[in-house]
């Protein structure tokens, strides 16, 4: 499963859009998006993503 589709799961659950996660974050959407689409993959946001939904977003290479 993609990190995106892994995101969208755990935002579903809580009831929450992609921007909610952002604002949670303390960051743009755009950004937020390009974790999403893995265009960007810095590893201090991921760690915040799995801290904030409480999910593993352990992903092969």
């Amino acid at each position: 499963m993609s990190v995106k589709q892994e995101v969208k799961i755990a935002l579903v659950k809580k009831g929450w859009s992609q921007r909610e996660l952002a604002r949670q974050m303390d960051i743009s959407i755009t950004y937020l998006q390009d974790i999403l689409n893995e265009v960007r993959r810095p590893e201090e946001r991921l760690k915040q993503i799995e801290n904030i939904l409480g999910i593993d977003l352990k992903k092969e290479a």
